[in-house]
């Protein structure tokens, strides 16, 4: 695995998300639209997935607000995202619309649109009954 980031979550987070089936899920999961053809761009302090409809900014590092925030102006369709419940109570946030994603929420978009033989299995395995 290449190290992109200081701390070793986010450079796992940054591998799961160049998987398409992550990565398209998480898109789903902000807008409720399906995206293909997302481009992953690890920056300084966010992790960004964009194609020509829609941009996602993956805030990881205090420090966005200040540098990376002012290049998403003018782009369309632009979603500031977070997996920390805590980010968007920052200060440094202040006056950002920030959307916090549960990973779990996350975890469960990727098993509900997979279109993996065997994710579609274990997420029939979710649902199973046995009485």
């Amino acid at each position: 695995m290449n190290l992109h980031f200081q701390h070793l979550p986010n450079n796992f987070l940054l591998s799961l998300l160049q998987e398409p089936g992550f990565s398209e899920a998480l898109a789903y999961l902000v807008d409720f639209k399906n995206y293909t053809d997302l481009k992953i761009i690890p920056k300084a302090h966010s992790i960004e997935l964009s194609n020509t409809e829609i941009v996602l900014s993956i805030i990881i590092y205090s420090g966005f607000e200040l540098n990376e925030h002012a290049e998403l102006s003018g782009r369309k369709n632009v979603h500031l995202v977070c997996f920390s419940n805590v980010i968007p109570e920052m200060l440094e946030f202040k006056g950002m619309h920030i959307k916090y994603v549960d990973k779990l929420a996350w975890f469960f978009t990727i098993m509900s649109t997979s279109k993996v033989e065997y994710v579609q299995k274990l997420n029939l395995l979710r649902n199973l009954r046995i009485d």
